[in-house]
């Protein structure tokens, strides 16, 4: 959701018929706390609240404000670089063996105040990674309660007693 204390510049560039101002969508890929992948959409590397990002072409699909629905994001890497993909498919194979979470954090930021969020960070659960000659694509979960699998217990007066009165 946008923050509601925005800048100038960016309610103006939101508001206008046409602007000159970019937004661009940063990504943060970690695991266990180790940064693997920091990436802008641009052609050129940003710097935002002190860290590095670098250019690499990619789309995230977040999730709509409503509040029912799939609650997963669709994430694509240009599997352009040979070291992205050894990262992601370490931490991948770390993450199954481990039982923890590769995390991706999502930020919208306007090229002239890089550190000013417009959205987010928003962070995601980074799982069901596939990787082809193009791309490395992924889903983004900031809850995964609906893929989950539940016991077939049902709550009834029979089964559980103290819950009922």
């Amino acid at each position: 959701m946008p923050r509601d204390e925005l800048s100038e510049t960016a309610i103006e560039a939101m508001t206008a018929p046409e602007t000159a101002a970019v937004a661009l969508n940063l990504l943060t890929i970690s695991y266990d706390g180790e940064v693997l992948l920091r990436v802008v959409d641009d052609k050129q590397a940003a710097v935002s609240q002190g860290e590095t990002f670098e250019p690499c072409a990619f789309t995230a699909l977040l999730p709509d404000q409503s509040s029912d629905g799939n609650k997963a994001c669709r994430l694509q890497i240009d599997n352009t670089d040979i070291a992205i993909y050894r990262a992601i498919k370490a931490a991948a194979i770390r993450s199954r063996n481990e039982n923890k979470n590769i995390e991706c954090t999502a930020a919208v930021i306007i090229a002239s105040e890089p550190d000013t969020y417009i959205q987010g960070p928003l962070t995601f659960v980074l799982r069901n990674i596939t990787a082809t000659v193009q791309a490395i694509t992924g889903e983004l979960y900031d809850a995964f309660l609906a893929d989950r699998k539940f016991c077939v217990h049902t709550y009834t007066p029979e089964n559980f007693p103290g819950m009922f009165f």
